[in-house]
């Protein structure tokens, strides 16, 4: 079991150390293996006009945008539309959706790469391309290949002589297409096959990244599954359940991971609230014969919607007989435990300044299933948010439901 506590500068860079703490930072027995790792990081244009934002050109499950990027209105000439990826990649074709109207897409452009960002060194340069309305037009990228690069953007001199905005409606890159890569990974996305606490029991878990800064919001799509099929959509994937979340926002976030090879619990400060996950196996009450893949999925938004993290429908899943928490049952459906003690009435107060953990415990009318792994409910009398419990040897962090701060809103999270 491993521990990381720290601050990300932003919804990206936590998506990323979550990447690193999963596959680097649990040891060599339990670290998890990226099945795959890509999408765009970032994404930015020289200017453009709401609803027709750089981001709605890279199109994926969370992203389908009708629209696509446009400049400003006169920003027409010697604009440009840039973008980052996840893994550098050398781009031998390109294939540009254009606008409804003709001549506003694209006629004299350049293909550019950058090792920085701001510096960019030309790879191909395309003149007086003539377009249908929405007509999708491939371009071979030949010449001498700088190799993979990360950064990479078109620079567009001329359009067909609209003096409104330039529009690219989609980019598109054929080679990524063949594994269906840019399609479910508009934004960052990673899959991966956890090993287990024996090394013989994996579990399948994916995240994504996907947001709308116009909106103001910024969020991670969190799923399990039964396998990993190199073909398939995020969401696609064998046994998958549709994708919770959570909503994060693009500014620092102080943040406490604690994973095994089973299991990973995400919780992040976003503004004054609290938000937590919980994504692989639960402990079960039952050997792995009797129950071999006891997945639970928890995030405070019940799926990949454009939420905001301070919408009130934001909640903490742990509380169970929600939308936010579901069990995968042997018979392959998934259910919405109730969780005790959470579950129960009772008012549980602190005995002579300490305060007692509780097994958070899954469970339904017809079975109890088990309990969560390393996470406990703890009182919020006399407590509050941040406060370490120590029990033993064992240090747990003290948070609460969003900006809930009720009796019954805290649980304790296992850090060392």
């Amino acid at each position: 079991m491993a521990f990381e506590i720290g601050t990300a500068a932003n919804h990206v860079d936590l998506f990323e150390r979550l990447v690193t703490f999963l596959s680097t930072g649990l040891g060599a027995a339990e670290n998890w293996q990226v099945l795959r790792h890509t999408g765009v990081s970032e994404i930015d244009a020289s200017s453009f006009v709401v609803n027709w934002e750089p981001w709605t050109a890279f199109k994926g499950p969370y992203h389908a945008h009708a629209n696509g990027w446009a400049t400003a209105v006169g920003q027409y000439a010697n604009s440009w539309l840039r973008w980052k990826m996840v893994q550098p990649f050398d781009i031998a074709r390109l294939t540009l959706v254009g606008s409804a109207t003709a001549n506003q897409s694209p006629r004299d452009f350049t293909l550019q790469w950058s090792d920085d960002g701001i510096n960019w060194t030309d790879r191909k340069v395309f003149t007086g391309v003539t377009w249908a309305n929405n007509e999708a037009k491939e371009f071979t990228i030949d010449g001498t290949s700088p190799g993979a690069k990360s950064h990479w953007r078109i620079f567009v001199s001329a359009n067909g002589g609209n003096t409104t905005s330039t529009v690219i409606r989609q980019v598109l890159l054929p080679e990524w297409q063949i594994y269906q890569d840019f399609n479910h990974a508009r934004r960052p996305a990673v899959w991966f096959k956890a090993p287990g606490m024996t090394g013989f029991d994996p579990c399948y878990i994916n995240f994504q990244l996907y947001d709308r800064p116009t909106n103001d919001y910024y969020n991670i799509a969190v799923t399990g599954c039964t396998g990993f099929v190199g073909a398939a959509q995020f969401d696609d994937q064998p046994g998958a359940l549709t994708a919770l979340a959570i909503p994060l926002w693009n500014q620092p976030i102080p943040y406490w991971f604690s994973g095994n090879g089973q299991r990973v619990i995400i919780s992040a400060k976003v503004d004054t609230a609290y938000l937590s996950s919980y994504a692989g196996k639960m402990l079960p009450f039952g050997t792995p014969q009797q129950y071999p893949y006891p997945l639970l999925i928890g995030a405070p938004l019940p799926s990949a919607s454009g939420t905001r993290y301070s919408d009130s429908a934001v909640n903490l899943p742990y509380k169970g007989n929600r939308t936010t928490l579901k069990l995968r049952k042997n018979d392959g459906s998934w259910i919405q435990p109730q969780a005790w003690p959470y579950s129960k009435t009772t008012t549980f107060r602190d005995t002579n300044g300490a305060y007692p953990l509780l097994p958070i415990t899954l469970y339904d009318t017809s079975n109890t299933y088990g309990v969560l792994d390393g996470i406990h409910f703890v009182t919020g009398f006399g407590n509050a948010v941040e406060n370490t419990v120590t029990v033993g040897t064992e240090t747990h962090v003290v948070l609460q439901d969003v900006t809930r701060n009720g009796l019954s809103d805290f649980f304790a999270l296992r850090i060392g």
